[in-house]
């Protein structure tokens, strides 16, 4: 259907009709349909304000028989039949007929307006400013906007998905819950038996984001291999409706199937070859493969190696936990997008990176809602890498005379600050267990997360040490423990003890390296698109 004018969208606000399947489907999906709601919304409003105030004042009716004492009201008269050849003046009639229907239009447009459905019970959307993002704008702008037409009830409470919108980057569905009163329900279910299925039943892919508004919940999933097949399978199985912070979980039965098409999405990809290449001082090969671009977004594709020295550094799964610090930037030197970085820029365009090891090389795949290569130059720059690697450093401590004398363990950059060891309560436990509790706070160069501890008594009696505190982020990174390290199945004090970091996820700044992405093409239907004009902003 076309779209309305804001004359339209006003006499249908006031004509008080409820909108049918296809006038509801195309607001939802249609953003200057949406803003013209918005807008009659609005000045409906002000209206309403203005004019019809939540209650009457108590001297209202002393004031209507107050206007109406300056009214004639001539009495009745019997009929009279009506000469051929005179006829009576009517303006006195009129007069009373045109004060009298202004007031009854007054009082039913008062009616009309208070009986109006908010426009927000029904625009629940994932093309609305505060849910989408011009990756899903532009899919919807090529047409892979799908209906599954999914509308379950059960014990009063209905699911319903009439949006999907999937391509080789993710899948995108917009989900309405509602209760028995017709209201809006929110993250009060839990989406782990919603699956994303080949035509042979594989699982392919995660459920990476779950967003929304206050009436509708938007799940994007990230597909975990290449999608080759031009159809998909959507099961979900829901048995209950609540969590522990709402006021009651309902049992019940909202199950649901149906298929995605992905031919046509298959159809608009375009791939643009990367031919670059980079060994950084430590031994890290980066080979960057392709850029694909899809309706909804962009993927990269890459993948590293180690040569042998950084392999013994970083033997069996140390090497699958390494990461990657890049950023993509203009001509004007301003963040694109940003990955892994504590440097700032756009970490919100990427949606989701995985790897998988294949014949000796770690193949990665970086999804991003907004990319916009094949729009404007930009640059990729490799900021650093991050990669866990044995290590030894080590300190003494005498637990009775720390919190007298501190001690300092220092170690590859990374210094941290010992104030104090008791025996305590294990803060991690609920029930009754002690455990070794050092006091810390201390400032890392490196990623300090994947760090591997643990202390040696006297006796040679080693005890797996875990960290809990906080962690601020930064070029240096600053930690303090709430309490800090927790000697576990330590039952009482050793005279002396050796504090030992067996793993340190190594951060590696000394890269350079950077190039400039080849100017990719624009999907034939995006060609003049400019995805600030979806907004009116910055597009995110």
């Amino acid at each position: 259907m076309r779209c309305w004018k804001l004359a339209q969208t006003k006499e249908y606000l006031h004509s008080g009709n409820k909108p049918d399947e296809e006038l509801e489907f195309h607001i939802e999906i249609c953003p200057e349909c949406q803003s013209l709601m918005h807008a009659a919304a609005e000045e409906e409003k002000i209206w309403t304000e203005l004019l019809f105030p939540e209650s009457l004042p108590n001297d209202f009716t002393e004031q209507v028989m107050a206007s109406l004492e300056q009214v004639d009201i001539e009495p009745a008269r019997p009929p009279q039949p009506v000469s051929p050849k005179r006829r009576r003046s009517s303006k006195p009639f009129m007069k009373k007929s045109a004060l009298w229907i202004a007031s009854l239009l007054i009082v039913t447009a008062a009616f009309t307006l208070y009986a109006q459905p908010s426009i927000a019970d029904w625009v629940r959307s994932i093309f609305t400013k505060e849910t989408t993002d011009s990756g899903i704008m532009d899919a919807r702008q090529l047409g892979i906007l799908q209906n599954p037409h999914v509308k379950v009830k059960d014990k009063g409470y209905t699911i319903e998905i009439n949006e999907v919108v999937a391509d080789t980057t993710r899948l995108v569905m917009g989900v309405k819950i509602t209760d028995p009163q017709g209201e809006p329900v929110v993250n009060q279910v839990s989406w782990t038996d919603l699956r994303i299925l080949d035509l042979d039943g594989n699982e392919v892919a995660q459920l990476r984001e779950t967003s929304g508004s206050k009436t509708l919940e938007k799940l994007t999933f990230a597909f975990t291999r290449e999608i080759h097949t031009d159809e998909l399978n959507v099961v979900g199985h829901v048995e209950e409706i609540g969590n522990q912070f709402s006021k009651q979980i309902v049992k019940g039965k909202w199950d649901f199937k149906f298929k995605v098409d992905m031919k046509k999405a298959n159809a608009l990809n375009i791939i643009t070859p990367l031919n670059e290449k980079y060994i950084t001082p430590d031994g890290l090969q980066i080979e960057m493969e392709k850029l694909v671009r899809t309706p909804s977004g962009v993927q990269l594709q890459l993948s590293t190696s180690l040569s042998g020295e950084a392999a013994k550094r970083s033997p069996e799964d140390m090497e699958s936990q390494q990461k990657l610090m890049f950023h993509f930037e203009n001509e004007q030197g301003e963040d694109i997008s940003s990955v892994n970085n504590s440097r700032g820029g756009h970490p919100e365009t990427i949606i989701s990176q995985q790897s998988e090891l294949q014949s000796g090389k770690r193949h990665w795949t970086y999804t991003f809602r907004y990319l916009p290569y094949d729009r404007q130059k930009l640059r990729f720059v490799l900021d650093g890498y991050s990669i866990p690697v044995k290590s030894n450093g080590s300190v003494e401590l005498v637990p009775s005379k720390l919190k007298s004398h501190p001690v300092i363990f220092k170690d590859q950059g990374d210094e941290i600050t010992l104030s104090s060891f008791v025996i305590g309560q294990d803060p991690n436990l609920q029930e009754q267990k002690t455990a070794g509790l050092i006091q810390m706070k201390g400032t890392f160069k490196n990623e300090f997360d994947k760090d591997a501890w643990f202390v040696r008594d006297p006796d040679g009696r080693e005890y797996f040490t875990s960290f809990r505190g906080s962690i601020s982020m930064g070029e240096m990174k600053e930690a303090s423990g709430d309490p800090g390290f927790i000697v576990y199945e330590m039952t009482e004090l050793p005279e002396k003890v050796t504090l030992i970091r067996t793993v340190t996820d190594k951060w590696y700044s000394n890269v350079n390296w950077s190039f400039e992405l080849p100017k990719g093409k624009p999907i034939p239907g995006l060609e003049n698109v400019d995805p600030q004009s979806y907004f009116g902003t910055e597009a995110p």
